[in-house]
């Protein structure tokens, strides 16, 4: 039997698991419901490449909505950390951008995007500006991990410190071992967004504890 794309359903149900604990016991607060949308952007890649791999949808819209989906995870987090540690600016909106130009541009070049495998672990995709792509997606993520050990070292509040370990950790959790991995393992580029997402399971559980204890209200 194939199970192609089975631990992306695996990993689907424990992230639903998790966003729906969050809409139910987590307090509604402007960051909660960002981390929110984190886990929910994670469980939504999560599935969709279930459909690709094990259903075997594997058509340019569906591999085009995959995208659309992770595009936004790098700036949204960055853009959480900013609201969480105070820094927030209405400019900060153009962390957005980079994401939007690609929405934009991709569906110009459907033709372009095929899977190139699938396993029981991961996929990997042929896609247009995949350089220029990855260094999109890397760069909020090292501003989000500055703004996280600046706030740490600057907290005093036990309390606060406590939540900014736990965003700082998710972080360096999930992308730290993806950095060693490729460096060890080259061919891991050509599926990162795959690998990386499957990583980022450790983020949501970290986000997931995060949300239930950032309780405003009780400050």
């Amino acid at each position: 039997m194939k199970l192609d794309g089975i631990i992306s359903l695996l990993i689907a149900c424990i992230e639903l698991v998790y966003v729906i604990n969050l809409l139910i016991f987590a307090e509604k607060n402007s960051i909660n419901k960002f981390v929110i949308a984190l886990v929910s952007i994670l469980f939504g890649y999560q599935f969709i490449e279930f459909l690709i791999c094990f259903v075997g949808l594997q058509n340019q819209i569906l591999i085009y909505l995959a995208f659309l989906d992770i595009s936004f995870l790098p700036p949204l987090g960055l853009y959480t950390v900013l609201k969480f540690s105070g820094k927030l600016k209405s400019y900060h909106l153009i962390v957005f951008v980079p994401a939007l130009f690609f929405i934009a541009y991709y569906p110009f070049v459907l033709d372009q995007f095929s899977v190139a495998r699938c396993t029981v672990l991961y996929a990997s995709y042929h896609y247009p500006l995949g350089d220029f792509y990855g260094a999109f997606y890397y760069l909020p993520v090292v501003a989000t991990l500055i703004v996280l050990s600046k706030k740490w070292g600057a907290d005093t509040d036990p309390k606060q410190k406590a939540l900014t370990r736990l965003f700082f950790f998710g972080y360096v959790f999930t992308f730290i071992p993806a950095v060693i991995v490729a460096i060890f393992y080259p061919a891991f580029i050509f599926s990162v967004e795959s690998l990386l997402c499957k990583m980022a399971f450790v983020f949501a559980t970290f986000l997931t504890i995060f949300a239930l204890r950032n309780k405003i209200k009780s400050k």
